[in-house]
């Protein structure tokens, strides 16, 4: 009877000791699971971002790199992320909608974008007084990169710095780095706080990048806000601080609890099809050329 007894208990044994192995498991592999939906949305919002970013310098590059253009380009550009429209008359009352979330995003620090080019070097080299005459918009004093016939002018412009050197037999600029051709091209970049959506995989995942980032733990509210909220008067985003991930990262919802965001950034580039005008939002100083490389 006693040997019965064990022999039945050592038959039973593995199969307690499977089942504790996969309660063990079990949350190992939600976590992870977790972890990889999430991954996939903030892919997917990586396609979303770089659509605005395309249609932002589209939409600018029309309106002479204006902030306003951008600005649109960048609502228009978010609607798939922010807009819940499912028929036709809910599209308008929906884009308010992503216009406001794009307003808040930009006063509390998580939306962020930047013209790359031209620079401030670009027009140093290729500006020339606006004519508003020709170029509507423009007021006496603004300084403008030529957009129209600029195949012809490209090889036949000097830069004002002076020639550095040519490339394919265009002057290329000594201050900018760049030909008239490459000034003439709109590079914005943009970047974006996205909702981590996922429980407990989104948290870790933003406590791991707020440490990697210098940024503390992720919790803790910055000390000193960056948004345009706290300036007192409208600016545009590209002057915020560029520690946009600790901003990001420590968003708290209009219920103040901890509710991270994930920076994903895309850039786009265009040529411009109207007079690129210096303004505000040309801050960068030169930068590496779209075209040439350790120039």
């Amino acid at each position: 009877m006693g040997t019965k007894h064990r022999a039945n208990s050592s038959c039973q044994s593995p199969s307690g000791m499977s089942m504790v192995e996969s309660l063990i498991a079990f949350p190992i592999l939600l976590f992870f699971g977790l972890v990889i939906v999430q991954i996939g949305l903030l892919w997917h919002a990586k396609f979303a971002l770089t659509h605005a970013a395309m249609v932002a310098a589209q939409q600018a590059s029309f309106s002479h790199g204006s902030h306003d253009a951008i600005r649109n380009g960048v609502i228009r550009g978010l609607f798939p992320l922010f807009g819940r429209a499912k028929t036709p008359t809910e599209v308008g009352p929906e884009l308010l909608r992503s216009s406001l979330e794009v307003s808040r995003g930009i006063a509390l620090g998580w939306i962020r974008w930047e013209v790359l080019s031209p620079t401030q070097q670009s027009f140093q080299d290729w500006g020339e007084p606006a004519d508003p005459l020709l170029s509507p918009g423009a007021s006496l004093g603004d300084t403008e990169i030529p957009a129209h016939g600029v195949a012809g002018l490209a090889g036949r412009r000097k830069p004002k710095t002076g020639v550095a050197e040519l490339y394919q037999g265009l002057p290329v600029g000594v201050a900018s780095g760049q030909t008239l051709l490459e000034a003439n091209n709109l590079k914005i970049y943009l970047q974006v706080g996205i909702p981590l959506q996922m429980p407990v995989a989104g948290q870790v995942l933003a406590r791991a990048l707020s440490l990697w980032a210098g940024c503390g733990f992720g919790m803790a509210r910055p000390s000193r806000p960056i948004g345009l909220v706290d300036f007192g008067h409208t600016l545009d985003p590209s002057r915020l601080h560029p520690l946009i991930q600790c901003r990001a990262l420590s968003n708290f919802d209009h219920q103040g609890r901890w509710a991270p965001r994930w920076p994903v950034s895309a850039s786009a580039l265009v040529q411009m099809q109207s007079n690129a005008r210096k303004s505000l939002m040309v801050l960068r100083d030169r930068q590496q050329s779209p075209t040439r490389r350790g120039s």
